[in-house]
């Protein structure tokens, strides 16, 4: 009744659990619990239930309990359960042979008792094997039932074997009441260290999953703060990148300003000559109306000129915060070349422009016209540098070569391509893996900015800029950027 007690309460306590180790160790306990049972009541059930039924349900409890047990212990579970699956097969036919063959019941006793003598001990062992992973109250009961359950087993064996105490299976005896007792004791703590390493180790699972959970959230609130701090740096990058353009811009219209003042200058005379002679005319004894009109158009059209420039001025030094969108790439080339056509005509430059029509790409209008305004500063500053004494190039400019600047866009596949092309000086080979770095620059003027902030602005673009130079004859710079 223990047997059928004991598992049946751990059965009932733990069904909530819904485990199949639980459940397989409770319905082996049932079983081995019936096997007792029948083996208490020879006279009731007949021999066959005796030997051959109860021996059979008893193995398969075994069994079953061993697996159960086993299950702490993954990695020894299959030779286990070859081992025990051979020595049952090997036991159940050593033992019912013996009885066909008319072997005596108290040998058949002491067979049955030292078969169970050495299987028990594999409680002992599993407790062993799990102490040191889990050194708790658990594995120690199990390792004190297992050696209980053996030795007060095999205490039996040995009074039966030397023919001391009880003479039948249920007389009276020292070795009976032994037994009993240390089967008793040893299924008491046998179901408790099963059920004490099965909840501690539920508890050391939940445990780990919550420290687990911890550690995920402290990951997962350390990546926000990363991404923020990212995110941060990301945002003050843009803006260095921003205000590097501007400064730029400043820069690079250096060399524009007395040329744009000259050209400004020029429709600014008009409109106040012109102004004059429309005051004039209106002065004149015989209003002269058709007179005054032309030079009043004169004045409106010298002004939309001086506007024009002014405008153009104004977008290059636009200091906004505006998202990229869909721009058309040769009107703001057109526009940068509006710009430096005036430096061009004073410094005898000539200009090719051949622009691709109809393409649009994704980006901001104000820092793609830094690039392209870079590019043509670097080619006219090429340029220049020809017309500089004590140079060995200056004897191309001595060959009165003409200095020519070409700006080509077209479109190939899916990307559109922008080149900038100059016969100057070129870039010296020791220069040329430098050139997009920042501040590395072989101009006495100039902060290394421009070709490092137009990779920049480029790859931003998810685009790329590369060139070719040859010293001596000339550098090309070629942008490609994606038309989607």
């Amino acid at each position: 009744m223990a047997y059928l007690v004991l598992h049946g309460a751990i059965w009932f306590a733990l069904s909530e659990q819904r485990n199949t180790q639980v459940r397989l160790w409770c319905i082996s306990g049932l079983v081995s619990g019936m096997a007792v049972v029948l083996l208490s009541l020879r006279e009731q059930v007949g021999e066959f239930m005796f030997i051959y039924v109860a021996q059979f349900l008893m193995l398969i409890g075994n069994g079953g309990r061993t697996i159960a047990l086993r299950m702490y212990l993954p990695e020894r579970l299959g030779p286990a359960i070859i081992v025990h699956t051979i020595a049952a097969i090997c036991y159940f036919l050593w033992l019912t042979s013996a009885y066909e063959a008319g072997t005596s019941d108290a040998a058949l006793a002491m067979m049955f008792f030292g078969f169970y003598t050495f299987i028990c001990i594999d409680y002992f062992l599993v407790g062993y094997a799990v102490y040191p992973q889990l050194a708790t109250l658990g594995p120690r009961l199990l390792m004190i039932g297992g050696l209980t359950l053996s030795l007060s087993l095999g205490f039996k064996t040995l009074m039966m074997m030397a023919g001391l105490g009880a003479k039948g299976i249920y007389d009276p005896g020292i070795d009976q009441y032994i037994m009993i007792a240390g089967q008793f004791i040893a299924i008491t703590l046998v179901n408790i260290g099963f059920l004490r390493i099965f909840l501690d180790l539920r508890e050391q699972k939940n445990l780990k999953n919550e420290r687990n959970l911890a550690a995920a959230e402290a990951e997962a609130a350390m990546l926000e703060l990363h991404r923020i701090e990212l995110q941060n740096l990301l945002t003050e990058r843009e803006e260095i990148i921003r205000q590097l353009t501007l400064s730029n811009k400043t820069a690079g219209m250096g060399a524009l300003v007395a040329s744009l003042a000259h050209e400004l200058n020029q429709p600014l005379c008009a409109i106040r000559l012109n102004a004059q002679l429309v005051e004039r005319k209106l002065n004149m004894p015989v209003l002269d109306v058709n007179g005054a009109r032309k030079f009043l158009d004169s004045v409106i059209m010298d002004n939309r000129r001086a506007a024009d420039i002014i405008t153009k001025l104004r977008g290059m030094f636009e200091n906004s915060d505006r998202e990229q969108g869909r721009v058309n790439l040769d009107e703001i080339i057109k526009d940068t070349l509006a710009l430096v056509a005036p430096r061009a005509k004073d410094e005898h430059v000539t200009l090719h422009a051949q622009l691709a029509t109809g393409f649009f790409i994704q980006g901001d209008a104000t820092q793609l016209q830094q690039v392209i305004l870079n590019l043509l500063n670097n080619a006219f500053d090429a340029l220049d540098a020809l017309d500089k004494p004590n140079t060995i190039d200056n004897l191309i400019a001595e060959e009165n070569l003409p200095k020519i600047i070409s700006i080509r866009s077209e479109l190939n596949d899916d990307r559109l391509l922008l080149t900038v092309e100059d016969n100057g000086i070129g870039i010296p080979d020791e220069l040329q893996s430098s050139v997009f770095e920042l501040f590395k620059t072989n101009k006495a003027q100039g902060m290394g900015v421009g070709l490092w902030l137009s990779k920049t602005v480029i790859n931003a673009h998810r685009g790329d800029i590369r060139f070719t130079s040859t010293p001596g004859e000339g550098t090309v710079f070629e942008v490609s950027l994606p038309t989607h």
